[in-house]
């Protein structure tokens, strides 16, 4: 009788001893999009627009990522307006989310609504532009102004082996766009290299295709002399390109710019696109994604993730072409 109680009282201890190993290793282990209360992560995307390629393929990267993460993602679109986006901002610090991506417009305008995040113990990511506040917890972005020294040093030998007239460019901007103020101020500091070459204008596309092609179509009719153009973003160089092809001067511009599209790539193939810096904005939404999780889990990850950028030329635009069917 002595015995069959020992014994049972050792299997107890030992059903006992295999529960609180399985209680263990379910409150450790978790699934990877739960937070450290076990309730599901859910994470804010404030984008700039959904109309730019860059734009959409960073959304769906993210997208791509929270699925695999197990996340829930929230995607909040401003079109562009940087008191919409704040707005934005402070709508998911109201919501209660574990973490805010974003792409800010204004990167200074853009900061109180970082800090109300930041206050209220939510991380924020920054992709792309550069935001210089304690509120952002990393920052995960190109080098702009290197990038577009590269495209002006690029330019700067092509006009010496192929231009022998003087250099006459035109500039389609985004004045609303820290970002592409900051690429159009260092391409051009680059380009001051080229013996001779005038800016003849600086026209402000706001970061909207058709309005970058009014304001392109009327630098070409206002300055005729123009046969080299620049362009700061996707939006200002499809309607840059849009421009040339409306007043056909295809034989006597050559293009440069950022961001690629099925535009910029027919010019590239037809000749007068000489040089894209191409983002893989892909990797923003996805990196993005991945560190607002390791930030919710209370995580480290470092204070800055950089991201490649390629000069696509007609050598090595093939292994873009898939991207824009």
């Amino acid at each position: 009788m002595v015995f069959m109680k020992s014994k049972a009282k050792a299997l107890l201890l030992v059903m006992l001893g295999v529960l609180m190993v399985l209680a263990g290793c379910s409150s450790n282990s978790g699934s990877s999009g739960s937070g450290s209360s076990g309730k599901k992560i859910t994470i804010g995307l404030v984008t700039v627009n959904t109309e730019a390629y860059f734009f959409t393929e960073s959304i769906k990267g993210a997208q791509q990522e929270a699925k695999s993460l197990g996340v829930n993602l929230i995607v909040d679109n401003p079109n562009n307006d940087p008191v919409k986006q704040s707005n934005d901002i402070e709508d998911l610090v109201n919501q209660g989310v574990n973490a805010i991506i974003v792409d800010s417009i204004d990167v200074k305008g853009v900061i109180p609504a970082m800090e109300k995040a930041a206050k209220a113990k939510i991380p924020v990511i920054s992709i792309d532009a550069i935001v210089n506040s304690k509120a952002v917890s990393t920052q995960i972005g190109v080098d702009n102004a290197k990038s577009s020294e590269q495209l002006g040093e690029y330019f700067n030998s092509y006009v010496k082996k192929n231009m022998k007239e003087p250099v006459r460019m035109g500039v389609v901007g985004a004045l609303n766009s820290f970002i592409q103020v900051n690429r159009q101020n260092a391409f051009l500091n680059t380009v001051k290299k080229t013996p001779g070459l005038k800016i003849v204008n600086i026209v402000d596309g706001k970061n909207v295709q058709q309005t970058a092609m009014n304001a392109a179509q009327n630098q070409m009719i206002g300055h005729p002399e123009m046969n080299t153009a620049f362009a700061t973003g996707e939006p200002a160089l499809i309607g840059l390109a849009a421009a040339v092809k409306s007043q056909h001067i295809e034989n006597k511009i050559a293009v440069f710019g950022w961001d690629l599209s099925k535009q910029a790539i027919d010019g590239i193939d037809q000749g007068w696109v000489k040089a894209v810096v191409q983002q893989h904005p892909e990797q923003f939404g996805s990196e993005g994604v991945k560190a607002a999780v390791k930030l919710a889990k209370k995580q480290a990850v470092p204070k800055t993730i950089n991201a490649p950028v390629t000069i696509v030329t007609k050598s090595n635009v093939d292994q873009f072409r898939s991207l824009f069917k």
